[in-house]
């Protein structure tokens, strides 16, 4: 069926060379297609403090929460990197019972920013944790991050001013 990163790159590109797209009509591309092609429930795009710049959730989903989700996420990455000396957390992910939430920090150069994306997929196979949790994972553990990835490539031509 050939690479499907490829196929992802290949969609957003063709849909954000539109004339006059807009960075907010750009944002919502982005975060449908990989909702899309990912599979997600929810797909969330924050800035460093929690403030929504775009997203696509589920009906069920609550923005505030997923808001304030971003903002933990991002003070506990800070909190890994300041404790034990590892570096920025570029990508996470945290496994429930039912979903596993994927973080994606990407950083803004131009402009000295970063921008927090938070895709969540159901994952009804975790009931028999935790040797399925390798198994599960071992396809969208490199799928997943490379989606992400791409994503990260438009959003940052986007927003990086």
């Amino acid at each position: 069926m050939g690479n499907p990163e490829a196929a992802f790159d290949k969609i957003l590109k063709k849909q954000l060379t539109k004339p006059n797209i807009s960075r907010s009509e750009a944002l919502s591309i982005i975060l449908f297609e990989l909702k899309k092609k990912g599979n997600f429930l929810s797909c969330v795009l924050t800035d460093n403090n929690g403030l929504l710049m775009a997203e696509d959730l589920h009906p069920q989903d609550n923005r505030e929460h997923f808001s304030a989700t971003s903002g933990l996420i991002t003070d506990t990455a800070e909190k890994l990197s300041d404790y034990l000396g590892v570096g920025g957390v570029d990508l996470s992910y945290f496994v429930t019972q039912t979903n596993i939430i994927w973080m994606k920090s990407i950083h803004l150069p131009k402009c000295n920013d970063r921008f927090i994306l938070l895709a969540v997929k159901r994952n009804s196979l975790l009931i028999k944790m935790p040797k399925s949790t390798l198994k599960l994972l071992g396809k969208e553990k490199v799928f997943i991050p490379s989606l992400l990835e791409v994503a990260s490539k438009y959003i940052r031509d986007f927003c990086d001013e």
